[in-house]
């Protein structure tokens, strides 16, 4: 079959590679779609971990082409597939804490995912969804659940003002959590217009430019003083500072954005101790899948009105090679 295998970092083939036999806990899936996550871009650039002559994408769908005698499922079921696989054997497992798994593997990341004709997963990966969902927007069910997990986290209560930091499509899909969780004020920094304008369009109450005059004394009139919750989802160090200037005393940052290794920033301590802050981060989607998928399905969140660029593999190769256009929101590899 034909695959977008990475071979090392700033370095992706377009290659056959033949697909084996499954193992009896396996099925495999011809696949529909797959998104491009940021972290394929980080890998590419050789700033998040994966390993080499691994067919990449971890966000995607399809259907059943060898249920290999698992009888609770069909040839041609419509599927969507939960990379994140984790041996229930370690102590982080056998705490609840499955995120931090000694022994995880991710399709798309150390075992081939998506980025091909056809995938082999392990039918414990492997989500039934009905056959009038779309799989291209099923796809969404992967970064969706890393999304519920940061909002889990962020424990945002009704009435709360909230600030999002960056309006890619985890910026978006995030505001329109935090919409379903009530917060009262609900506020986007982004800069991209388009962008802004999508977010409009989604529920967000205002938007605004990352340096834009009197930016924070606006928000400080709209908030009273600061945010309760800023989640970040840029992925950029400048974005955690400018996080640390808008939040109100007492308040939650939620790191969200996937950063460079050995990126940093500098933190007031004395600041920091006198306003009481908390801060979190949010790894991977313990737990999540179901609730992502039932969301979808439900049309609670929308991802219809995203720009989504449809590419097939040679169009893909090219996608990691040259600069992406902010106003495609998202790409995504079909087959």
């Amino acid at each position: 079959m034909q695959a977008l295998i990475f071979i090392e970092p700033n370095k992706f083939e377009i290659a056959e590679k033949e697909l084996r036999k499954p193992e009896s806990n396996e099925l495999v899936i011809k696949i529909d779609s797959c998104g491009v996550c940021g972290t394929d871009f980080h890998i590419f650039r050789g700033e998040s971990f994966a390993k080499n002559n691994t067919i990449l994408g971890h966000e995607f769908s399809g259907t059943i082409v060898d249920r290999n005698n698992h009888y609770e499922y069909e040839n041609g079921d419509f599927v969507v597939i939960d990379p994140n696989i984790f041996c229930g054997k370690c102590c982080y497992c056998r705490s609840g804490k499955v995120n931090f798994c000694e022994n995880h593997k991710a399709l798309g990341v150390t075992l081939d995912g998506g980025f091909a004709e056809y995938a082999i997963v392990p039918v414990s990966q492997v989500y039934k969804i009905p056959s009038n969902i779309p799989l291209d927007i099923a796809s969404f069910a992967e970064p969706l659940s890393c999304c519920l997990r940061g909002i889990d986290r962020s424990e945002i209560k009704t009435g709360e003002s909230v600030i999002i930091l960056g309006g890619g499509p985890i910026g978006l899909l995030i505001l329109q959590l935090v919409k379903l969780r009530g917060a009262s004020k609900v506020i986007l920094i982004e800069p991209n217009e388009f962008r802004r304008q999508l977010a409009h369009k989604l529920g967000a109450d205002y938007t605004f430019e990352p340096d834009e005059q009197n930016l924070k004394s606006n928000i400080f009139d709209l908030t009273k003083g600061g945010a309760d919750c800023i989640i970040e989802c840029a992925g950029k160090s400048e974005a955690v500072s400018l996080g640390f200037d808008l939040i109100k005393r007492g308040g939650k940052i939620i790191l969200f954005g996937v950063h460079s290794v050995n990126s940093k920033v500098s933190i007031d301590l004395n600041k920091f101790f006198l306003n009481e802050l908390t801060i979190k981060s949010s790894f991977l989607n313990p737990f999540t899948f179901s609730r992502s998928i039932e969301l979808l399905i439900n049309k609670k969140i929308v991802v219809d009105s995203f720009p989504i660029q449809k590419v097939n593999l040679e169009s893909l190769l090219k996608i990691f090679y040259a600069k992406t256009s902010a106003d495609v929101l998202k790409y995504q590899f079909h087959n």
